[in-house]
């Protein structure tokens, strides 16, 4: 998958996820998003012109606030791309998290427990 493809949206029934093991993903994945959201800082920083001097020096500090933010493919746009998957991925374990308790409960309606 390349940088400008975006993961599909989950269709009903393609995608499932263990009870038990949703909670551990959401806390796993909110701290990956924590830890983009630092890196985007940090480039957004590196985005700052930097008066480093002439020639070499001034190439070089172009290149960083190039790379921080405003070039192409800079690294708070992928960084900010990334976190944005991350969303999605925690919106289809939700999505599908919902549907397992909603088959859950519909099918515990349907059982009779009397008499042993």
């Amino acid at each position: 998958m390349t940088d400008t493809q975006a993961v599909p949206s989950v269709s009903p029934g393609a995608f499932a996820v263990s009870p038990d093991l949703a909670a551990s993903a959401f806390t796993e994945i909110s701290r990956l998003q924590d830890a983009v959201g630092e890196m985007v800082r940090e480039a957004r920083v590196l985005g700052r012109t930097v008066p480093l001097g002439g020639g070499y020096a001034e190439e070089i500090g172009r290149f960083m606030a190039q790379y921080g933010i405003s070039g192409p493919s800079s690294a708070a746009d992928a960084l900010v791309g990334f976190g944005q998957e991350l969303q999605k991925l925690k919106d289809n374990i939700q999505k599908s998290l919902d549907r397992y308790r909603a088959a859950d409960d519909a099918a515990a309606g349907g059982v009779d427990c009397h008499g042993g």
